[in-house]
């Protein structure tokens, strides 16, 4: 099975042998970056939540404590919010009286 890149310049990211957290971290970034434009900064901190999600990963593997790179995960999630966040969505209804009232 194929998966569909998101984000251009994501090819080296996506592996067959991806841990759990890897997984939901790139699901967390296609849901987010869903019908949003991002900037190489953006870009920047999906990669950057890629690489801490396989850290946690592998360090889970041997039994290590996760909690920092998690904290970590979190972090830059929580930046990528603050930085893009969603576009408000407007009430289907309102949005037929604005264009009503356009025309």
């Amino acid at each position: 099975m194929s998966r569909q890149i998101t984000l251009p310049g994501f090819d080296d990211y996506y592996m067959p042998n991806e841990g759990l957290q890897e997984k939901a971290t790139k699901e967390l970034i296609d849901s987010f970056v869903d019908g949003r434009s991002l900037n190489p900064s953006a870009i920047y901190i999906c990669k950057t939540m890629i690489n801490i999600a396989r850290n946690f990963d592998a360090l889970n593997a041997k039994g290590r404590d996760t909690s920092r790179v998690m904290a970590q995960l979190l972090s830059w999630y929580q930046e990528l919010e603050a930085k893009f966040p969603a576009a408000p969505e407007i009430d289907p209804t309102l949005a037929g009286l604005l264009n009503e009232a356009k025309a």
